[in-house]
């Protein structure tokens, strides 16, 4: 795992800051006095926090402020202009561009969907196993037991108790949600056929909570619970989560090395569409590939005021590059992008906020 991170962050250095400097940009030593607001996805809040300290650290008067509202407020409010970024777990689908035809999204950072779950007395110490279909029939309230057959195949050795599984999710529109809805979506016909992805979908079963906070302190607290939730949290919280069926038919446990190589898959594979409108979940091949990793967005309205678009694109520019640092994006859950062949994708994504090169960059601490 360590050489793959390491290589991505050799690769950010070394061609990062050239190739987003050709496209964006500040007049050098000049310092901008700004106000970023940042709103949406409770996920990525554990980055964004230790971004945003950063980067007010190296650059005096900034002030970068970050609201977990959930990746639906988050679009809905950087598309009416009430925050500078809304962040998502949810690429713009093409409902949601024709919804907010003002937002532009750039991946910052990779992350994944896991299935926590608390379970009392088991005698299995690592990872439990799970796939699509099963998990589809837990969350369609079919499946009501700990020792149902169907858990039970796929965990041999291990002697579950007789327990009622307690059905967790979210209550709010979540990019979560939606990463997670996608996995079953495209692992389950009976989910496609009655629910499919969705950021808020009309759960048949369980209860919702607001917030992936209040989600995992309820797994946390709750003996038999099961929910879901990305790798920041589920560290925070300490509790177990399932290792994943891909699509070569192996169980994946999530780690920075399964979703890079998740990422590295779509991004090698002409058909991958510029502007990211694609779900990585599930459908990539890889043995090593875990099955439910999508990017993590910020979206940007191109209405700004030109200054304050100077303002957000030099933060992007510093999470473009400096950010990716695995002091950073590991620690708290996160994988460095793999930047190379995100390149021109990148290029075509800033030119349309900023348009032109007639601005150098200055990438700050």
């Amino acid at each position: 795992m360590e050489r793959l991170v390491k290589r991505s962050l050799t690769t950010l250095t070394t061609m990062g800051i050239a190739v987003v400097a050709c496209a964006l940009a500040l007049v050098p030593g000049r310092t901008f006095a700004a106000d970023l607001s940042i709103s949406g996805s409770t996920m990525l809040v554990p980055l964004e926090q230790v971004w945003a300290r950063e980067y007010m650290k190296h650059h005096p008067g900034v002030h970068v402020s970050i609201a977990p509202t959930g990746s639906g407020a988050g679009m809905s409010k950087a598309a009416d202009g009430n925050v500078t970024i809304g962040a998502s777990d949810a690429y713009l689908t093409r409902d949601l561009k024709k919804r907010y035809p003002s937002l532009v999204s750039i991946p910052v950072a990779l992350e994944d969907t896991q299935v926590i779950y608390n379970l009392p007395g088991l005698s299995k110490s690592g990872a439990l196993r799970m796939d699509g279909p099963t998990l589809s029939a837990i969350y369609r309230g079919k499946i009501r037991f700990w020792d149902d057959k169907a858990i039970r195949a796929m965990n041999p050795g291990v002697n579950f108790p007789h327990r009622r599984i307690r059905v967790l999710h979210r209550a709010d529109a979540s990019g979560t949600t939606f990463v997670f809805t996608d996995y079953l979506n495209q692992t389950s016909k009976d989910w496609f056929d009655t629910i499919g992805r969705d950021r808020s979908p009309n759960w048949p079963a369980g209860q919702g909570y607001k917030g992936s906070a209040a989600l995992v302190h309820a797994v946390r607290t709750t003996p038999g619970a099961i929910g879901y939730a990305g790798l920041g949290w589920v560290r925070k919280s300490h509790l177990k989560s399932m290792a994943l069926k891909n699509r070569e038919g192996r169980y994946i446990v999530e780690s920075a090395a399964s979703v890079q190589a998740a990422a590295l898959a779509a991004l090698h594979d002409p058909s991958f569409p510029e502007d990211f409108n694609r779900s990585l979940v599930w459908k990539l091949h890889g043995k090593d590939v875990y099955p439910d990793v999508n990017f993590e967005f910020w979206t940007v309205s191109t209405t700004l005021p030109s200054q304050t678009m100077r303002d957000v694109k030099r933060l992007l520019v510093w999470v473009l590059t400096r950010g990716q640092s695995e002091k950073y994006t590991d620690r708290t859950g996160f994988a460095p992008l793999p930047f190379a062949p995100l390149r021109p994708r990148l290029e075509k994504i800033m030119n349309r906020l900023l348009p032109g090169n007639s601005f150098e960059i200055e990438t700050g601490g």
